[in-house]
């Protein structure tokens, strides 16, 4: 009787401490899958965050250093690269002798898209959507002060395609078109007009430079600065391909 009950002891000790193996293995590889998956996405967005980055310098190039044209890789892992919703941008200035406007311009966008976050280079800026709401990572080239205001307005033309999977993509960026719209000293108003998914993004931007804003809606912002001696306003058309 005593072999028994040892026997059975043994049975039962062996059953329990292989339930326990099972046990802790199923955890490691559930909860451990889950971490590097998250690892994986958050990786996933900062290079393409980085990549942008480039395009951001690489347009750059193009609008203030006179470059014609310049290419930028963006590496694809699972996600997508393409022509975006556009902002639209309307600029208005007023002055004893001043009544400019742009009309409603669409700028196009280059949005990368992973697991619920888009990563958006619009109006030469590059900015980071989210369901919580948006950040600018890289600001456009405007100055903006007290007294003086200058802003290239980069328009950019993105071929109608969108690219999904994991390879590397060549954005390809030419200039087709500069233009001086507006050069004027003693602007009594400027107003800036956007419509855009990252309004909390140029919002937290244009504020920073002194000017006072407004959301008439949850994808609208509106901008303005008064009295100011000197105002430009200069377009760079931008052709923007895949390959």
């Amino acid at each position: 009787m005593i072999r028994d009950r040892r026997g059975v002891s043994d049975t039962v000790g062996f059953v329990l401490v292989f339930s326990l193996v099972l046990l802790t293995v199923g955890t490691v590889l559930t909860v451990g899958y889950g971490g590097l998956q998250d690892v994986r996405d958050a990786e996933r967005v900062n290079n393409a965050q980085r990549a942008f980055d480039v395009l951001a310098n690489n347009i750059e190039d193009i609008t203030a250093r006179g470059a014609p044209s310049r290419g930028t890789e963006i590496r694809l892992a699972e996600a997508s690269l393409g022509r975006g919703e556009p902002t639209v941008l309307n600029v208005s200035a007023e002055g004893d002798s001043l009544a400019f406007s742009t009309g409603n311009d669409s700028l196009d966008s280059i949005v990368y898209e992973a697991e619920g976050t888009r990563i958006r280079y619009a109006g030469g800026a590059v900015t980071r959507i989210q369901s919580d709401g948006s950040v600018m990572l890289v600001e456009p080239n405007f100055v903006i002060s007290e007294r003086r205001v200058i802003l290239p307005v980069v328009e950019l033309v993105v071929e109608q395609r969108r690219i999904a999977g994991s390879r590397t993509v060549l954005v390809r960026s030419v200039r087709t078109n500069r233009n001086v719209e507006l050069d004027e000293t003693d602007v009594d108003q400027l107003d800036l007009n956007f419509t855009t998914p990252a309004t909390d993004a140029w919002a937290g931007y244009l504020e920073d430079g002194g000017m006072n804003c407004s959301r008439p809606a949850d994808d609208r912002l509106s901008c303005s600065a008064e009295d100011l001696d000197s105002v430009q306003v200069i377009r760079f058309t931008i052709e923007v391909t895949f390959g």
